[in-house]
């Protein structure tokens, strides 16, 4: 599974509609966790690697409630506040691995913003009764896959010949 996931308005890209489908769950996923909310301008080249990221006084942490993806607008409320909150967005990359999504508005105003999960979360997914095969080589070592259908997913788990003892001793010890 790829690291980053990125939506564009207007792309062509045929992964276009999962890609945003993606990012709205991790965006929905934050509900009730705290958050870094930071706002950067762009730079006069537009390169958007130059961003300095670096902690600086007007970055905002807080606990985030309720975040939606509606359209292409993310909606959130801040606590003790009863406005919800929104940005239409124009692209959106999210980073899996750092726990940060970058934003930039759809309105071309010259600044991206970043939100970035402060601590290390692991990406769940759960599939229902999938499919799946194994293949064990010569040297002990397994190669599991599962292929759910319904979500189009297909995980491939490569195991040391060590973890495929391990996996048989628990299979075999379970109730």
């Amino acid at each position: 599974m790829e690291s980053t996931i990125t939506w564009t308005l207007g792309s062509t890209d045929p992964d276009t509609e999962t890609n945003l489908t993606r990012i709205a769950q991790w965006w929905a996923a934050l509900a009730s966790q705290e958050i870094i909310w930071q706002q950067r301008p762009l730079p006069e080249n537009m390169d958007r690697s130059a961003i300095d990221w670096a902690k600086q006084a007007l970055d905002e942490t807080f606990t985030i409630h309720t975040p939606t993806l509606r359209g292409i607008t993310l909606y959130w409320y801040k606590p003790n506040s009863p406005d919800e909150r929104n940005i239409t967005v124009g692209h959106i990359q999210l980073d899996l691995h750092n726990q940060q999504l970058d934003i930039l508005p759809s309105s071309g105003k010259n600044y991206q913003l970043r939100i970035t999960l402060p601590k290390i979360v692991y990406q769940k997914i759960q599939v229902a009764d999938p499919q799946f095969g194994s293949l064990i080589q010569p040297d002990g070592k397994a190669m599991l896959l599962f292929r759910d259908e319904k979500q189009r997913l297909e995980i491939q788990i490569d195991l040391s010949a060590t973890n495929v003892a391990l996996l048989q001793k628990k299979l075999s010890s379970s109730p």
